[in-house]
């Protein structure tokens, strides 16, 4: 049994619905922030940053960084198809993409929306959401050039950087004029939620 601690509509969403996807056997565990913005001190010390997602695997391990959670659960059920096999030609393609993604598109979301968490000055917190909207603009600009005519990363097989795009399309915040300036983003995104168990995290997630 996989438990996942996860917050609604977070980064936590993605690893959900690969998992459910996979058929995996999971539990999702909600957390709750207290007045003060912390979590309760059980997930400290299931995970000292206190960061979700945080994955605890059958052997009572834990993995926390979303796009390391999602190759590892893809490598662990390569019958479900959501990661190419090493030694496959579209392994590097598959890697880079997912790491891009993470590196980029997700922590921009983060400066965009939490900017006092990156200056000690407070009243830098506008310029480093300004600018970060604008990054994040620019970095879904070069996936979507990468994308193609897709509707997947890797062509007509659905992979778990799909899973990890749709849900970073969900952060931004008007999601229809992204899918306006990149309709390849917008088929993308259907063909991902066409699969009806990650149509069902969506709903459980409350997108």
């Amino acid at each position: 049994m996989y438990t996942l601690y996860a917050r609604n509509t977070a980064g936590s969403m993605a690893p959900e619905a690969l998992l459910a996807a996979c058929g995996a056997p999971f539990r999702v565990v909600i957390l709750e922030r207290g007045p003060d913005g912390s979590f309760e001190d059980f997930f400290h010390r299931i995970n000292p940053k206190a960061e979700v997602p945080t994955l605890v695997l059958p052997d009572d391990s834990v993995m926390t960084e979303s796009a390391a959670i999602m190759i590892h659960i893809s490598d662990l059920f390569p019958a479900c198809g959501f990661a190419p096999a090493i030694g496959s030609p579209d392994r590097a393609r598959y890697l880079r993409w997912m790491v891009y993604l993470a590196t980029t598109v997700y922590m921009s979301d983060l400066r965009l929306f939490y900017p006092a968490r990156y200056s000690t000055d407070a009243a830098a917190a506008e310029g480093i959401s300004a600018r970060a909207a604008a990054m994040m603009e620019a970095e879904f600009a070069i996936y979507s050039d990468a994308l193609g005519t897709g509707p997947f990363i890797l062509g007509g097989q659905m992979s778990a950087v799909d899973i990890y795009a749709a849900m970073l399309c969900t952060w931004v915040p008007d999601m229809q004029q992204l899918f306006a300036r990149h309709a390849n983003l917008s088929r993308m995104y259907e063909a991902v939620l066409a699969s009806p168990s990650i149509r069902a995290v969506w709903d459980r997630n409350g997108v």
